[in-house]
């Protein structure tokens, strides 16, 4: 299978400017990026503090989290932490767990139960985004994110709050075959750090 490479684009509709009439994935409060295109594919993605996604948990400092995510379709879930302060954490694929690979109808929580580390809260304060992508086809992220040698977790490249646009808008490479618009799609869920 071939691998897909994900590219970061700053979009009209982020910048507040006329949305373009093309099918160009679109960024909304709710969900942080959305695919316009119609597709049957669909995922979700939650916090332990709230399983239903629809409201904004909050954790202190120290404590842990985990995030759960579900498919209708068999699919690669990529998943990524937006801080407050606009850096963006990968946080799934990474190198300590597990397949990113998520079966139609199971729930995947992230860390697992029998995953060798635990997700804590280390700031920020303020109000983090969790990103989910699902796709069909796996999907080359090295445009997006690397890792260091021995780091566990890959950086994502955009570390200030001024790409943060780009972080946000990823869309498929237009040039080395594109992942067909109706192969992906994406959620968001909001947690808050507080004091």
């Amino acid at each position: 299978m071939k691998k897909r490479t994900l590219l970061l684009a700053v979009t009209a509709s982020l910048l507040g400017l006329a949305a373009p009439a093309s099918a160009a994935p679109k960024i909304s409060a709710q969900s942080i990026i959305v695919n316009p295109v119609p597709t049957s594919l669909s995922v979700q993605v939650w916090v332990n503090r709230d399983p239903s996604g629809a409201r904004t948990p909050s954790y202190r400092i120290g404590e842990n989290i985990s995030i759960s995510a579900r498919v209708s379709e068999d699919a690669y879930v990529y998943l990524f932490n937006i801080n407050p302060d606009g850096t963006t954490d990968q946080i799934l694929p990474n190198r300590l767990g597990g397949s990113n690979f998520v079966r139609a109808g199971q729930i995947r929580t992230f860390p697992s139960a029998s995953d060798n580390f635990q997700f804590n809260i280390a700031g920020p304060y303020g109000l983090n985004k969790v990103l989910v992508i699902a796709s069909r086809t796996q999907l080359n992220l090295s445009e997006l994110s690397s890792y260091s040698s021995g780091q566990a977790f890959a950086t994502v490249k955009p570390q200030s709050p001024a790409r943060l646009a780009q972080a946000l808008s990823i869309v498929v490479d237009p040039v080395t075959q594109p992942v067909p618009q109706q192969d992906w799609t994406s959620d968001a869920v909001q947690y808050n750090v507080a004091y």
